[in-house]
């Protein structure tokens, strides 16, 4: 193992670093502004609408395809209808057209564990079905979606890898590149891993700092009887 080649190309590593990360963070920002709306749409329409059915396909779709799939499916899709975007973008749009279908199911659970005696109580004092969603539960259901929320960013930046089959230069494309050129396999492969492996357990972290100690998450949040995690 040569540690002096590892310490070499760390440098090297960086800018492609940031990329991974920028990538995975728009992704996540524009999947949850998309997610939090469609998935508010899937709680408020009924079991055989038109709107839950095609919110259910799109679920059903992106888990059940390759994200390899998907990123393709942005790749060639895209410039067909007009839409010429740098690979950077491309990697926005499929990774967002991802997340946001894993998204609409955090928000579903999030509103489905607030206990229903809370929408009770507050129509007994007259508040209507909409104030009740905005003022009482949304507020609540907003605050059990962070633990989720930082999870999705995990499986972003572990999916922003596949990226490189349309040659963005992340973090993997660019291990990919230093191998071509030096063959040592093991040294790169060893720190990508790392890399990898730093950033999230550094979002582990954050989250359960997250749910210990700024949102105080403990068993008396989930009198309903079911834990967020048992409905996600």
């Amino acid at each position: 193992m040569d540690i002096e080649f590892i310490v070499d190309i760390l440098p090297r590593l960086l800018n492609p670093l940031k990329v991974t990360l920028l990538v995975s963070i728009i992704s996540l920002t524009l999947g949850t502004l998309l997610g939090v709306s469609l998935g508010m749409i899937w709680v408020a329409s009924t079991p055989r609408s038109f709107q839950r059915l095609l919110l259910n396909s799109y679920v059903w779709f992106v888990r059940g395809t390759p994200i390899i799939i998907q990123i393709y499916i942005a790749f060639f899709l895209l410039p067909k209808v007009g839409l010429n975007l740098d690979v950077f973008w491309v990697g926005v749009v499929a990774l967002t057209f991802n997340s946001v279908g894993y998204q609409i199911e955090i928000v579903r659970a999030a509103i489905e564990s607030i206990n229903q005696g809370q929408w009770e109580a507050a129509g007994s004092i007259g508040m209507t079905q909409r104030m009740t969603f905005f003022w009482i539960i949304l507020p609540q259901s907003a605050r059990r979606m962070i633990p989720p929320l930082t999870n999705e960013l995990s499986n972003l930046i572990k999916a922003s890898s596949v990226l490189s089959v349309i040659s963005l230069f992340e973090l993997t494309k660019a291990g990919d590149a230093i191998i071509a050129s030096s063959f040592k396999f093991a040294e790169v492969l060893l720190l990508l891993s790392v890399l990898y492996f730093s950033l999230i357990q550094a979002l582990s972290a954050a989250t359960k700092y997250l749910e210990t100690e700024v949102f105080n998450f403990d068993k008396a949040d989930f009198e309903s009887g079911k834990t967020f995690g048992q409905i996600y």
